[in-house]
């Protein structure tokens, strides 16, 4: 697993790097001072680009990836269908459960009217922390990161992941710290499940002609809750 985290060290450490720029920020600024910031950077053509990337960070995108991974190459197809449960699970109890109230910043900055929107985004109101859509975006691109062992890839996966959740500030649909959250909690979970199942993923004598109750019997989950 070392080798692996090495071969993908320009996802991780850029990533870090980002992540403690974005406390440094989350601390000494105050809440929602990013979102104004990137709001006051509107156009037209940051508005066409973002208003369609950010599907990126959807659980119907995520879904198509690991469709066409069961059908390419099952076992990680499997597992990345896993993450993508997980994923849900956790974005909704975090949303659903302990921050039901959390205001996304259309009703934030509701008195002040200082926001700028783009037309045919639907504004959501509540559940804003942490970010669903950075948390799928980030741990799709951590665990493609992951299988593809490419530094280069690594680099076009993190700023993939990043373009995805900075389009829900841009949006208006998040803070700094729900994205910053919802990318933590993507990477964390997506590398757990890799290291998870490592040894199953990376069998090269894994045969292909196996069933989908085979393969997850070859994963050990029962050995892994233990």
């Amino acid at each position: 697993m070392i080798d692996r985290l090495k071969n993908t060290s320009h996802f991780y450490i850029p990533y870090l790097v980002l992540f403690g720029l974005s406390m440094i920020f989350f601390f000494y600024q105050s809440h929602g001072a990013f979102v104004l910031w990137l709001n006051s950077l509107h156009n037209p053509v940051w508005d066409f680009f973002f208003k369609y990337w950010t599907h990126t960070g959807d659980g119907i995108f995520f879904s198509v990836i690991a469709i066409a991974l069961l059908i390419l190459k099952r076992k990680f197809g499997i597992v990345l269908s896993l993450i993508g449960i997980s994923v849900g699970l956790t974005s909704l109890f975090f949303k659903q459960v302990l921050f039901p109230t959390a205001p996304r910043p259309s009703i934030f900055f509701r008195d002040q009217e200082i926001l700028r929107f783009v037309e045919g985004v639907d504004l959501l109101s509540q559940y804003s922390f942490p970010s669903g859509h950075a948390m799928t975006a980030f741990a799709l691109a951590t665990f493609v990161a992951l299988i593809l062992q490419n530094n280069n890839y690594s680099m076009l996966l993190l700023i993939a992941g990043c373009l995805a959740a900075i389009s829900r500030v841009y949006l208006a649909q998040h803070f700094l710290i729900d994205i910053m959250a919802g990318s933590l909690m993507g990477v964390i979970i997506a590398t757990s499940f890799y290291m998870a199942f490592e040894k199953y993923l990376n069998d090269e004598n894994h045969d292909q002609a196996k069933t989908p109750d085979q393969d997850l019997e070859d994963m050990n989950l029962d050995e892994e809750i233990e």
